[in-house]
């Protein structure tokens, strides 16, 4: 089950930082291998950034209601 929540996390925290690394920076925007492998890593390390903040967000919206 765990394992699923990861698997689920990770696709989605991909998919985050995706939608805001697209059309920020002309390099990795470019189709070559190298910039597809650097963006796939910083969309990766963006997404998983954004998911903390979540939730963060999310913890301090069950305590506090």
């Amino acid at each position: 089950m765990i394992y699923a929540l990861i698997v689920a996390y990770t696709i989605w925290a991909i998919y985050s930082g995706y939608k805001v690394m697209s059309g920020r920076s002309e390099w990795l925007d470019k189709r070559a291998p190298l910039n597809m492998i650097v963006k796939a890593v910083v969309c990766t390390i963006v997404g998983y950034v954004i998911g903390v903040f979540y939730l963060i967000l999310l913890i301090i919206r069950l305590v506090v209601h």
